[in-house]
């Protein structure tokens, strides 16, 4: 039998094909499954190619990403180095279909398995493997004949949620659609919606990605967001009231008298689906996975048995304890794989949190000489370009000059060349440089904080990793009380090289820092220097950002008092037997401590939404200068009497211009002239409109 490192080694061509790939193949052909099983797809290529359709023995290439997230942020760091074993499964499970629920669950019973391919993630977590084209067709072929099967077991994305709450969809790669702001062109009622599906945070960095769009720039960031899951966590099913009392009964604390009660449990469901309880060994309430879409095109049970689904699946592995062996740090990954005839999108895998991962993926290439210095704050130079080119950083005043320039006109759209501007830097600094020279064995970075002393960093450490013989090693630099670390040889390989310091800002202070490195002697005596670098650092988003007077009126007649702004009231009046056009007034303020930009517009509720009739400026504005960080204005919005009474709403958003270079966001591909947003704030002011 091959071992596991010659089964790496193999060609996908040249891979024995198991049993459950041999009867699948046979389905499809034919062919008796015992003259194919164990034969490499290469060699039954040249025996089978005049008897059956040679796409058949053609690959399909799946690729994706292995992902860890943090519980707190919800940022996910590339897992390196882990195994992703791709496997044949055929399962049975029991279906459960709430009677009111958009959604299904599915409680797996038992898996067939079969390990067709495996591929280790580099060192941003990516994977690419092959599977053959006859595995593809059999599980498309499965569910195109079986009702609903289609779209049964296929994971909403985003996409697919958020689809059903516009009225204009949602743009998306290669097609994008006319509107870039679905989620707050309508005053933020969309916005409200999404967040009741997907989160008020990952709501907010939709609306922050769409609202920082620009015509060239990379669709990336929307496309990965907008294909990832819509639950990247399982959500547990309603259980019907009857069995909800049973899910305890599967606890280690269970006692025999609940224990027993699951087993009249599965009677019970085992009577009802005409099933022999042995079926249903498998079967605990509290191992499900889901939920998924419904099927509405019939008349569903409740519970249902699905015996016998195809799919492809992933386990992925890594040695997370350093001893050689390694742990399953992702598994039960039904369905992950969204199969169609067409291009396949790329798959992320979540790793549980004993997973490795790393704090970044890609990284610059850092030229070297013998002497200390800064060059690099994540993807960005801090070094710049000879003249006339713009630079990308001021050493002195800490400020990036290309990102989120000002606009002189004020409006969102101005027209090129912009003036350079000042934004700060937000979230966590990867900071490279070089820290090589005769006589040097530690290394240290120092700042002074706003003019103040200057001290260096201590008690910062991140993941290194490199591959030894094939086994994974991380190492966590780890300074001494006075921020020493120990400089680490290039040729010892460690990822990411030049990585001198990984500074999660939003545990600092905000302000100017000026940081510099320093390299030690064997005693730890400063032997050089390197020039000061400026960051100015700053977190916070827009504040205050608010709503601070509404009116209305009759179109064209007096303005009322200033109304209640907590659940205001507008009674439409009923002139000539028809509602009558009525207006408002909006007044509102937005400060920051650096401002990128504040919008404000008007949502309705499916009849249309009120339109803005004063100056455009009245509604938007981009800071003209670093300066410019507040701005009170009022604005007046129309709505036709012709719009249905009902809930009706005004929704401001402002943003920061700090950024963070990591180059996640496209800033990288645009050379740094670009306006991403990243700190940012989005009230709405609800009204509700009825008639006399």
């Amino acid at each position: 039998m091959a071992t596991t490192k010659e089964k790496k080694e193999q060609t996908p061509d040249r891979r024995p094909i198991g049993a459950i790939q041999a009867k699948r193949l046979a389905s499809l052909t034919g062919i008796n499954e015992k003259e194919l099983v164990g034969k490499p797809i290469a060699e039954l290529a040249e025996k089978l190619k005049w008897q059956i359709d040679p796409e058949l023995f053609f690959f399909r290439r799946i690729c994706g990403k292995v992902v860890k997230k943090d519980p707190m942020t919800g940022v996910e760091y590339p897992v390196p180095f882990a195994t992703v074993h791709v496997e044949d499964t055929d399962c049975s499970f029991i279906g459960l279909f709430p009677v009111k629920s958009p959604w299904s669950w599915f409680f797996p019973l038992f898996c067939r398995r079969e390990e067709i391919a495996s591929v280790v993630t580099d060192a941003c977590g990516h994977f690419c493997v092959f599977v053959p084209r006859w595995e593809i067709d059999w599980i498309l072929r499965f569910r195109r004949e079986r009702f609903c099967f289609p779209d049964l077991f296929v994971k909403p994305s985003i996409k697919d949620l958020l689809d059903e709450l516009t009225q204009t969809p949602i743009p998306h790669p290669p097609h994008p659609e006319p509107d870039p702001l679905p989620l707050l062109a309508d005053g933020g009622m969309t916005l409200r919606r999404a967040e009741e599906l997907i989160g008020r945070d990952l709501a907010g960095k939709l609306a922050a990605i769409q609202m920082g769009a620009a015509v060239g720039a990379s669709t990336a960031p929307l496309s990965d967001l907008l294909e990832s899951n819509a639950f990247s966590q399982p959500v547990p099913p309603p259980l019907p009231a009857e069995l909800k009392r049973l899910e305890g009964a599967q606890r280690p604390d269970a006692g025999e008298m609940e224990g027993k009660t699951m087993e009249a449990a599965r009677s019970a469901l085992a009577t009802r689906l005409n099933l022999d309880q042995r079926q249903l060994e498998g079967f605990t309430f509290n191992r499900f996975i889901g939920p998924f879409r419904r099927c509405f095109d019939l008349l569903i049970p409740e519970w249902v048995p699905i015996l016998d689904i195809p799919d492809i699946t992933f386990r992925v592995t890594q040695d997370v304890d350093g001893d050689g062996d390694e742990e399953v740090i992702y598994s039960e990954g039904f369905f992950d794989v969204r199969w169609n005839a067409g291009p396949i999108p790329d798959v992320t895998l979540q790793a549980s949190q004993i997973a490795v991962a790393g704090v970044v993926c890609d990284t610059p290439e850092v030229p070297c000489e013998e002497t200390p210095a800064l060059l690099f704050a994540g993807l960005m130079p801090l070094v710049n370009p000879p003249g006339p080119a713009d630079p990308y950083h001021d050493a002195v005043t800490g400020y990036a000059r290309r990102v989120n320039r000002p606009h002189p006109s004020g409006n969102l759209v101005d027209p090129l060349p912009n003036p350079l501007a000042e934004a700060p830097y937000t979230h966590t600094l990867q900071l490279y440089g070089c820290n090589h020279a005769p006589g040097a064995v530690y290394y240290r970075l120092r700042y002074s904080f706003n003019g103040g002393a200057t001290v260096p960093f201590t008690g910062l450490t991140w993941p290194l990793h490199r591959v030894v013989g094939g086994s994974l090693q991380t190492l966590w630099p780890t300074p001494d009380a006075n921020g020493w670390y120990p400089i680490l040889p290039d040729a010892d390989g460690w990822f990411p090289a030049h990585l001198l310091l990984n500074w999660p800002t939003d545990s600092f202070q905000n302000g100017l820092y000026k940081v510099e490195v320093q390299l030690g002697n064997g005693g730890k005596a400063v032997i050089n220097t390197s020039a000061p670098v400026a960051f100015r650092i700053d977190n916070t988003a827009p504040q205050p950002v608010q709503f601070t007077e509404l009116r209305w009126r009759v179109a064209g007649g007096v303005w009322s008092p200033p109304m209640e702004l907590i659940c205001p009231v507008v009674t439409r009046p009923i002139m000539g037997g028809q509602p009558a056009d009525i207006e408002f007034m909006v007044s509102y303020q937005a400060t920051a401590v650096h401002l990128r930009s504040v919008s404000l517009s008007g949502g309705g509720c499916g009849g249309g939404n009120p339109s803005l009739i004063s100056p455009l400026n009245t509604a938007q504005h981009w800071h003209t200068n670093p300066a410019d960080n507040s701005v009170i204005n009022t604005a007046v919005f129309a709505l036709s009497g012709a719009m249905p009474q009902g809930a009706y709403s005004f929704n401001l958003f402002a943003a920061s211009r700090a950024f963070n270079p990591a180059g996640g966001d496209g800033g990288f591909e645009a050379d740094w002239n670009y306006d991403p947003i990243y700190n940012y704030v989005f009230p709405t002011l609800p009204v509700a409109v009825v008639n006399a």
